[in-house]
């Protein structure tokens, strides 16, 4: 609304000025606006027919979606606190029944530090959990949980949001003190997760430089983890925070032998019927089982790859097991049951370079999130035949993918 006033003839008069013609003065008045501040803009995200694949794209500050059923990526959407710098979102895990997925924000080393975990382990600022809603991706709510956060995952019935500290640089930084070397596993309630004064977490310290987490179905009460500094697998009563955690060796001490290197368990995968483990060490280039029964690694399984392996994936009836590896990088079929015969591998060096997780899809293939060189070739996910291992199609993302998760059509 627009009104006009006028100077009076007797403002005029003292000025000695005309007051035939005077100069309105424009006063302009609006309505409340009735809106909301800071309106959501973001696209609504679409899930084709066959449902979609989310990857982390780390060094991207993105989120690729890839199409199951072709294995194209069809959107890419920013993800992150900070607009500006690298905010590292490194794992993902979805909630489908609950339209949201959580990303583990790990911010990477500013300090130039060096190595095949270099760019993630060595940070020193505290990381963040995302909770972001599967229609948009909008966010939902946040939580500060420690430095170098590595896996993040849900337990199957929803309740339990639990989030690893593949903290390097602790470890490395506390030699002779093992309490103050041990990173913890941050265990976060998803109703708790809110914008702003999310509850904390409950912090459990497990051991040094903690990666993998299976979690037991459906509630989640028991973690397995992967102790990188430790060579061992943890095994932490979530139900109990205050309880023993117990670390089994994942294979004989080596300390002794200096020739020997360490076994570096970094991935741990859970058997459909959760009575198996399968835990990926690196360093040692093997894949080793632990029967959860008794308690032990069985020797007699141990699986030796040419390459360092990561993270695998089952078939949904348990009899074999998809693993990558790199240097050289390869894609592993390793059977499980006693007929199974020798296992079988691939080299995918020239169309995946670091291939880091395999994903199984059994109607529409198997997924591998290769990594690139971390630093300016983005990423690519590979789609390949379970049986032959032959690539049907490949998408290229963002820089350093690292993670990829399942979301069916009509999630939400």
């Amino acid at each position: 609304m627009v009104i006009a006033r006028f100077l009076g003839c007797a403002l005029a008069a003292a000025t000695l000025a005309s007051c035939s013609d005077p100069d309105p003065i424009l006063e302009y008045r609006y309505g409340a606006y009735e809106g909301d501040a800071y309106p959501n803009r973001r696209p609504e995200i679409v899930i084709p027919d066959g449902g979609m694949g989310v990857v982390t794209d780390s060094l991207s500050d993105t989120i690729s979606l890839i199409a199951l059923e072709t294995g194209e990526r069809f959107g890419v959407r920013p993800v992150g606190r900070d607009p500006v710098t690298i905010d590292g979102p490194h794992r993902v895990a979805v909630d489908a029944a609950g339209g949201a997925l959580y990303i583990a924000l790990s911010y990477p080393d500013v300090a130039g530090a060096s190595g095949p975990h270099a760019v993630h382990g060595g940070s020193v600022m505290a990381g963040y959990v995302q909770k972001l809603a599967l229609d948009d991706l909008r966010i939902l709510g946040q939580v500060r949980v420690e430095a170098n956060p590595g896996d993040v995952v849900i337990s199957e019935d929803g309740g339990r949001v639990v989030v690893s500290h593949f903290d390097l640089k602790r470890s490395l930084d506390n030699p002779g003190d093992l309490e103050a070397a041990r990173s913890s596993l941050a265990v976060l309630e998803p109703d708790a997760i809110s914008p702003r004064g999310s509850a904390a977490p409950t912090r459990i310290p497990v051991c040094r430089a903690a990666n993998g987490i299976a979690l037991s179905r459906p509630d989640g009460a028991r973690a397995y983890v992967a102790c990188y500094g430790d060579d061992a697998l943890a095994i932490v009563d979530l139900a109990d925070p205050d309880a023993e955690v117990k670390l089994v060796p994942v294979g004989p001490d080596r300390s002794s032998d200096a020739h020997a290197s360490s076994y570096g368990p970094y991935a741990v995968m859970m058997s459909p019927d959760q009575k198996t483990i399968a835990v990926s060490n690196t360093d040692s280039r093997e894949v080793r089982f632990f029967d959860v029964a008794s308690g032990t690694f069985d020797e007699s399984r141990t699986i030796f790859t040419i390459g360092a392996p990561y993270f695998g994936a089952w078939t949904p009836d348990g009899s074999t097991l998809y693993v990558p590896t790199q240097v050289p990088d390869t894609i592993v079929r390793i059977g499980v049951t006693p007929d199974a015969g020798a296992p079988v591998s691939r080299n995918i060096r020239d169309e995946c370079l670091r291939p880091h997780l395999a994903e199984l899809d059994e109607v529409h293939g198997l997924f591998i999130v290769c990594e690139g060189d971390q630093t300016m070739t983005p990423g690519k996910v590979l789609r390949l035949d379970p049986e032959t291992l032959e690539t049907r199609s490949e998408a290229e993302v963002g820089l350093f993918p690292d993670a990829f998760a399942r979301v069916a059509t009509g999630a939400r």
